[in-house]
């Protein structure tokens, strides 16, 4: 037996509740009329407390039916052998394609999700249909598996299968119950393929690149761009002192060379004087700068070289709200703070402008902008059969299903039980209330005359 929803067996403890109920309550004692009291002695009145219980099969039926529908809550399922025989016989199948139409389906039984209109999973020309990727849409599939009744669970990736369409980290994200088979689309790759590899910012002026794939082979090449008014996208501002060593900055930056952002991304930098105030925030509610943000914090150049620095910032306003500590000096304080500044990126830093972190700012804040791109949807070269032989395995069925995917159940039983219960304790009931009745009408038609 396996409990769908075990935690309701903590509802046990409500069990105790009809017991205190037999314990505690309160009866008032019938009044009997009688001629006369005369020849009673008179005697101290005392407190007399009942303790104990009282209508015991009552009592019992009461606390049975608490059980049976704590129980049925639960929802215990008892695994037979011609149940489990019924799931091995049933296929959930879950097809993830790129290129082609994508599908799933259950068969072998006509209750199965065949009949429903399948989701589907599906990638094409490399941007997915309603996801980014491969990987996006395998965990997409595999949410819906979850939610499919208990049976066999099997994810079909068809695809080409390049080289960084599928990894690892994706296969070991799917369940071990669930089985994984590839099948390789009739799509085939192209022996060589050139896309574009984005735009940098030189010394020279914008280049534009361009990656080849050919084979197991990649080549790169640059060709100079036209040359854009204000494309480099930070705008810096320092004191007029640091303004020759924030241009050197900027032209080490360039020679190195830093990607090109989208036209509508930019920054302002401002390096502060001595003792200087950083400029008014405002709360970051655009993603992209959120995102940029998070890529400049994350720099461990930049974070190494302001941790050499032996203090940041000495006002409180950066160390609140919207400022966001991006590098932070050896006394822990900051040295560069982020927010946004209408539809820009603010940055606010208070390393000299001659010291090694302006520059690696710079670049950070560049390269933060605009994301290097992603040239792993054009690979030519497909993943070897033995890794595809290594990722597949065979479907199981799960370990125990969820109380949601079960379509029939033992519940069904514990409530016509405790509805069954119910009709008995009703009729137990009455049965008490009704010689309490007959007595009190015997009494009232003239039987206290008898007594003299």
């Amino acid at each position: 037996m396996i409990w769908l929803n075990p935690a309701a067996l903590v509802a046990l403890v409500a069990v105790a509740a009809p017991i205190l109920v037999h314990i505690l309550v309160q009866r008032r004692a019938e009044r009997f009329p009688f001629p006369t009291l005369r020849f009673l002695k008179p005697t101290r009145l005392a407190a007399i407390r009942r303790r104990v219980l009282e209508d015991v099969p009552l009592l019992a039926v009461r606390v049975a039916i608490l059980v049976a529908a704590v129980i049925a809550l639960a929802g215990p399922l008892i695994v037979t052998a011609a149940r489990r025989q019924a799931w091995e016989r049933r296929l959930v199948r879950a097809v993830v394609s790129e290129g082609a139409r994508a599908f799933s389906s259950s068969a072998r039984e006509p209750r199965e999700r065949a009949t429903e209109d399948p989701p589907r999973f599906q990638r094409e020309g490399g941007q997915a249909s309603g996801a980014s990727d491969l990987s996006d849409a395998i965990r997409r599939a595999v949410a819906w598996l979850d939610n499919a009744p208990p049976a066999r669970r099997e994810l079909v990736i068809a695809s080409p299968l390049a080289i960084g369409s599928v990894t690892a980290a994706d296969i070991a994200g799917i369940p071990a119950d669930i089985g994984v088979r590839f099948e390789r689309s009739t799509t085939t790759l192209p022996q060589t393929r050139t896309v574009p590899f984005g735009r940098l910012l030189t010394a020279n002026g914008p280049v534009d690149r361009e990656v080849m794939l050919s084979g197991s082979q990649t080549s790169v090449s640059a060709s100079a761009a036209a040359v854009e008014r204000d494309s480099w996208p930070i705008e810096i501002v320092a004191p007029p002192e640091d303004r020759a060593d924030v241009d050197a900055a900027k032209a080490a930056v360039l020679t190195e060379r830093v990607w090109a952002p989208p036209a509508e991304r930019r920054a302002n930098l401002v390096v502060l004087a001595r003792d200087g105030a950083a400029p008014q925030p405002a709360q970051v509610r655009t993603p992209w700068i959120a995102d940029a943000i998070a890529r400049i914090a994350g720099d461990a150049d930049l974070r190494n070289a302001a941790a050499r620095l032996p203090g940041g910032m000495t006002g409180a306003s950066v160390a609140r709200q919207p400022w966001q500590t991006i590098a932070a000096a050896a006394d822990g304080r900051p040295v560069a703070v982020a927010a946004a500044a209408g539809d820009r990126l603010l940055v606010a830093s208070s390393a000299p402008a001659r010291d090694l972190v302006t520059p690696l700012l710079m670049r950070s804040i560049a390269n933060a902008l605009a994301p290097a791109p992603d040239v792993r949807s054009a690979e030519v070269v497909p993943i070897a059969d033995a890794v595809l032989a290594a990722w597949s395995r065979p479907s199981s069925l799960p370990a125990a299903p969820r109380i949601g995917t079960v379509d029939e159940d033992d519940r069904r039983w514990l409530w016509a039980a405790v509805l069954l219960l119910l009709a008995v304790e009703t009729l137990m009931r009455r049965a008490r209330r009704r010689p309490a009745s007959d007595e009190r009408a015997l009494v009232e038609h003239g039987d206290t005359t008898r007594v003299a």
